[in-house]
């Protein structure tokens, strides 16, 4: 595994209109391969570091009518010239707002979120409901805890030799940000992402959604049980999921096309109860 499947790298993407940065909200997504009559949509929300490139190549092995919008997020990869955002309900409502002018949930759509993706797929979710938009027929947790299982940690805190520690046994790899220069810029994105989640106090829904949830783990990450990966059930009153893969906490790597065969069939499914409607 390289550095660039985790952190911040140059990146070229597209609105829903085919455009390049000439709107305010086409900074929040990157599509790599647009779709002109999508079926579905697939709204990516990135782990703590990464940005919307991590999803690029999956891009490629969806199915043909399901488009994949990655969200990148303010202070990451293109966007480094913007001041990070380390609350939770900024970045939420910034994602939500670019969603809402953009076109973003024009057709059916699915999100599907990483480790600190998770946690904001979760409060995107609630935001949505709250503004009485159109909801996900379905959303992919992964590499998360559920909320009220979430480690309390203090990580934005420590030093950055400790943080870098971290991360590379989180990630998996001891070799990241051996470069000074990639450390240099990767250290202030990930205490900024670190700091957001660990501030983060998650409210238990008043109302489960309604929406078909599957929790994805793997068995070898330091961060994750079955308990946790479990947990999210109680936040749906639809359809539920934890499914274990082999591997550490970036394990959908290896496992990228069985996840997108996940993301196919609940898409095949959707279509399917669309047909059948009178």
């Amino acid at each position: 595994m390289t550095e660039t499947n985790f952190i911040s790298t140059a990146a070229t993407g597209t609105n829903i209109n085919g455009m390049n940065g000439c709107e305010d909200y086409s900074r929040w997504w990157r599509i790599y391969r647009k779709v002109e009559h999508p079926n579905s949509r697939l709204i990516c929300l990135p782990h703590a570091g990464g940005s919307a490139s991590f999803y690029r190549n999956w891009a490629q092995d969806l199915p043909t009518n399901i488009e994949l919008a990655a969200i990148q997020y303010p202070g990451h990869e293109d966007r480094l010239n913007e001041p990070l955002v380390n609350d939770m309900n900024e970045l939420v409502n910034g994602i939500c707002d670019s969603a809402c002018r953009g076109g973003l949930l024009n057709r059916p759509y699915m999100i599907f979120g990483h480790s600190m993706g998770g946690y904001v797929a979760y409060e995107l979710c609630r935001e949505i409901r709250k503004r009485g938009l159109k909801e996900p027929y379905h959303v992919f947790i992964s590499s998360s805890e559920a909320p009220g299982l979430k480690n309390d940690s203090n990580w934005h805190e420590s030093s950055d030799t400790d943080l870098l520690t971290e991360v590379r046994r989180v990630y998996g790899d001891d070799n990241i940000c051996r470069d000074t220069e990639i450390a240099d810029m990767f250290l202030p994105v990930i205490r900024n992402d670190y700091e957001l989640i660990e501030k983060w106090n998650p409210e238990k829904n008043q109302e489960p959604f309604k929406i078909d949830l599957s929790s994805f783990y793997a068995d070898a990450d330091t961060e994750m049980d079955r308990m946790k990966a479990e947990g999210w059930q109680n936040v749906t009153s639809r359809k539920f999921e934890a499914r274990k893969f082999n591997g550490n906490h970036f394990y959908l790597i290896q496992h990228r096309r069985e996840i997108i065969r996940s993301v196919a069939d609940a898409a095949r499914r959707q279509n399917t109860k669309r047909l059948m409607l009178p």
